[in-house]
């Protein structure tokens, strides 16, 4: 029995030095693989992996993840050194990356790497950037002269069709008798598309109708039903459909209010010309205030400068909703007449002790809208009323905002001291001063990039910093070199990249200086 027992425990100690020394070994061929560098290949934990292919995969990933992510894997391929200058001098030289975008972090990375061929490599690329993005500047201010619509006025315009839209429906069952569930529902659909109120109509008709969807959707606008014909009047417009503006010429003039309502708005919609005479009639004297606004938005719509003195009328009407519509359509039309009365709206609505000149243009649609239409129109003269209502106090938050936004547009180096301050006072409202913030990138100096440099590590703000810089352009080459001397490593990266977007050639020494 001991000898049996001696035979284990000697089995038992050959087996344990069996693994000791695999294991033993297996870690002398892995610290052999990490230690030489006289081959392209490397063994990590017993698997094989090609530096030139580890290289390969680390320059698509630029392509992949948020900026974070991207700014750190350029980082990661520098490190590389030469290997990797020689994969990305190759791909830049060959414009081989899928977007701009893409091929300012392959020059980062290539700086990283602080190989002697960057600068020949950077200069040639940041000519041709800095040519596509001065091209692309140009065409933006020449977008802005030629009246551009902006988002914001557009969004207002669309609020208003909805409003319409809903106010429509909602008449439905009052004025008539018929089930207009399906109608009530597209009407106050988000989205509108013809095919819901084609298909509305068109159920009315039997297979053996004759005519084309078209010819069927005209005919119902003579229909005894009023909600067939407010169907039909909204699938044409949604259509454009030029052979429905005389007939519903003659709706505006003789129907009940709601059908006249939807044919002002189909009318702009379609942007006939023949259908301005009867909406300037029906902005005017229409019988109902929803047919008054739907014809002047549609005029707005229709974009004809010869409704200007019309427009300008209606801001005097003894309606809000209409005042504020004809501003908007103002402010879309462009015309810098309305500059004045405009900001007469924005001085008689001022309040003052509790009180305005004119309680009317105190009402707060008026004034955003008014507020917007001066942004629109984007002359100077409005920049003292706008600075005023930014920082005005009692003012409504969406009219203060808008005013923000407003300042942006027009652009106005006199109302950087107003934003400044608005970003400064940390008690303002979050929403004015991130529009206050925006309309700083949009006034193209010095001192205002100066300002959104020192704002780049921001996390209120920094996202929003680095695309204005890029926007600036050359104005914002001088702050940003400056701020390569940072010794905080993610700044100097985001400064180098935005430098790269720029594309400016008097980047080109400092850049290489702060990687060296």
């Amino acid at each position: 029995m001991p000898e049996v027992r001696w035979k284990v425990y000697l089995l038992f100690a050959l087996i344990t030095l069996s693994i000791f020394g695999s294991i033993s070994l297996s870690r002398e061929r892995i610290g052999e693989g990490i230690g030489n560098d006289s081959g392209n290949e490397t063994y990590i934990l017993g698997a094989k992996v090609s530096n030139e292919t580890s290289i390969a995969d680390l320059i698509n990933q630029l392509g992949t993840g948020g900026h974070e992510t991207r700014l750190d894997t350029a980082a990661r391929i520098g490190k590389s050194g030469e290997p990797a200058a020689d994969a990305l001098i190759e791909k830049i030289e060959a414009n081989a990356s899928s977007s701009e975008e893409i091929n300012s972090y392959m020059l980062l990375a290539l700086l990283e790497t602080r190989d002697g061929r960057v600068e020949k490599t950077l200069s040639g690329t940041l000519g041709k950037k800095g040519t596509a993005h001065n091209t692309t500047a140009e065409n933006t201010v020449e977008e802005q002269a030629q009246g551009e619509i902006s988002d914001d006025i557009l969004q207002a315009i669309e609020a208003k069709d909805k409003t319409m839209r809903k106010s429509l429906a909602d008449s439905l069952n009052m004025d008539y008798k018929e089930k207009t569930d399906a109608l009530e529902a597209a009407l106050k659909a988000e989205e509108q598309n013809s095919s819901i109120y084609d298909s509305i109509v068109l159920s009315q008709f039997g297979p053996e109708e004759p005519g084309s969807e078209t010819e069927k959707l005209l005919k119902a606008l003579k229909s005894d039903s009023g909600s067939m014909r407010i169907a039909a009047i909204m699938a044409l417009g949604e259509r454009k459909e030029k052979a429905a503006v005389d007939p519903m010429i003659g709706i505006l003039t003789r129907d009940y209010p709601p059908v006249q309502s939807s044919a002002a708005f189909a009318l702009g919609e379609i942007g006939d010309e023949r259908a301005i005479e009867i909406l300037l009639k029906q902005m005017k004297d229409g019988e109902s205030d929803t047919i008054k606004i739907n014809a002047a938005i549609a005029l707005g719509k229709m974009g004809k400068e010869t409704t200007v003195p019309n427009l300008i009328d209606r801001l005097r009407d003894n309606k809000a909703a209409v005042r504020s519509s004809a501003a908007l359509s103002l402010g879309k039309i462009g015309n810098e007449t309305a500059v004045g009365p405009l900001i007469d709206i924005l001085n008689s609505g001022k309040l003052s002790d509790g009180r305005a000149k004119d309680s009317i243009n105190a009402n707060e649609d008026v004034r955003k809208s008014a507020v917007l239409a001066l942004g629109e129109i984007r002359k100077t003269e409005a920049t003292e009323i706008l600075t005023g209502i930014l920082t005005d106090k009692e003012e409504k938050l969406s009219v203060r905002i808008a005013a923000a936004s407003a300042l942006g547009k027009i652009g106005d180096p006199g109302a950087l001291e107003t934003i400044k301050k608005v970003l400064e006072d940390k008690s303002m409202d979050v929403n004015i001063r991130k529009e206050a913030f925006l309309a700083l990138g949009k006034t193209k100096n010095q001192e205002a990039a100066g300002i959104l440099v020192a704002k780049l590590g921001d996390k209120e703000f920094g996202a929003s910093s680095r695309e204005a810089l890029i926007d600036i352009g050359e104005m914002a080459v001088d702050p940003l070199i400056g701020n390569l001397k940072t010794t905080d490593k993610k700044m100097k990266d985001e400064t180098a990249l935005i430098l790269i977007e720029i594309g400016d050639p008097r980047a080109v020494k400092p850049l290489i200086e702060a990687y060296q």
